[in-house]
C-alpha cells in the first residue's frame, strides 16, 4: 500500500529512515532533471512513496518539462525545495509557517533540530544556494568515511577506494561514481514515459537519414514504373 509523504512522516519519526528517504528521494529527483523535467510541486500530499518498506520507488506527482534555457536555475531551487522539506520535517514546523527569508536569516537557531551529519549540507543549501543533490552529499560523506578507516587500518592506502561499493537507503552507488547513484528498475519503469533527451535526439539524428533513404527508393519504384 503506498503513503503520501505527509502521511508517511505522521507515523515514522525515524531520523535514520527519513535519511534514507530523503536520500531516494533525492536520486529520483535527479533522474528526473537528467530527463529535462523538474518537479511542479513539492507538497507532500503529492509527493508517494510506492513502497513504504522499500523507501521506494518515489513519485512526483507533478513532473513537468523544464525549459533549456532555464535548467541550472531549476535544478537548484528544487533541490533548495527538498532541503527545506528536510529542515521543516526535522523541526517539525509546518512548510506553510516556515518562510525561507527567516530560515535564512536564522539558520543558526534550527541546527540543533537537525541531523549533526547533514547540517554543513543544508546550510550550504540554504545560505549559499548550493546546487548539489542530497545522495551526493551522503556518497561523498560516506566515501570520505570508508577511506579513514581504511587509512587507520593500512598505512601505505593511498586515498582510492575504486573497489569498495556501498549503500544508503535502498538505493546503492560505487564509491568512485559520486553523483552518479544507480536508480533502481522500479524507478525507471515508473517514469519511463519520460522523454530521454540524449536517446531522443539519436532517434532523430536517425530518422533524417532513413526518411530520405525511404524516400528514395519509392522514387526509384515510380520511375521504373512508367519506363
Amino acid at each position: 500500500m503506498s503513503l503520501n509523504l505527509k502521511e508517511w512522516l505522521e507515523t515514522n519519526r525515524d531520523i535514520e529512515s527519513r535519511q534514507k528517504l530523503f536520500y531516494n528521494m533525492s536520486c529520483t529527483m535527479n533522474y528526473v532533471h537528467d530527463r529535462d523535467y523538474y518537479i511542479k510541486s513539492f507538497n507532500p500530499k503529492e509527493i508517494e512513496i510506492l513502497n513504504p518498506e522499500k523507501l521506494s520507488p518515489i513519485r512526483y506527482d507533478t513532473v513537468v518539462r523544464m525549459p533549456k534555457e532555464y535548467k541550472d536555475q531549476i535544478v537548484r531551487e528544487d533541490i533548495y525545495n527538498l532541503a527545506f522539506i528536510q529542515i521543516s520535517v526535522y523541526s517539525n514546523i509546518k512548510m506553510e509557517d516556515l518562510k525561507p527569508w527567516f530560515l535564512k536569516e536564522n539558520f543558526s537557531e534550527f541546527q540543533k533540530y537537525l541531523p549533526k551529519g547533514d547540517v554543513p549540507y543544508l546550510q550550504g543549501i540554504i545560505e549559499r544556494g548550493a546546487g548539489i543533490y542530497y545522495y551526493e552529499y551522503v556518497d561523498k560523506k560516506n566515501e570520505q568515511e570508508l577511506e579513514k578507516i581504511q587509512r587507520e587500518m593500512d598505512p601505505e592506502f593511498n586515498g582510492s577506494l575504486n573497489s569498495v561499493s556501498k549503500s544508503f537507503g535502498s538505493q546503492k552507488t560505487k564509491s568512485t561514481l559520486v553523483g552518479r547513484a544507480m536508480v533502481d528498475h522500479d524507478t525507471k519503469k515508473l517514469y519511463r514515459d519520460l522523454v530521454d533527451t540524449k536517446q531522443a535526439a539519436f532517434v532523430s539524428f536517425l530518422v533524417f537519414p532513413v526518411s530520405l533513404i525511404l524516400l528514395g527508393l519509392i522514387l526509384v519504384m515510380v520511375i521504373l514504373l512508367y519506363i
